[in-house]
């Protein structure tokens, strides 16, 4: 298992586009690691947004929730 990805990856992993992808990082959402020029997302910080999507899908409807990015 990888310990971090690069951004075409994540965004890869999660069928969304960089823009998106910046978009969470933004909102703190997933963290970055920067390393020289690269950035990257951390596989704990994926599994922790993952996670934290799939509880929202059981039974919480906040609004501004990981994952609801500019659907305002």
């Amino acid at each position: 298992m990888k310990l971090a990805y690069s951004i075409q990856e994540t965004c890869g992993l999660l069928s969304i586009g960089r823009t998106t992808l910046y978009a969470l990082i933004g909102r703190g959402d997933l963290t970055v690691l920067k390393i020289g020029r690269r950035t990257l997302i951390s596989a704990k910080s994926l599994d922790a947004f993952i996670g934290a999507v799939e509880g929202q899908g059981r039974g919480r409807s906040d609004r501004n929730s990981p994952g609801d990015v500019g659907h305002e």
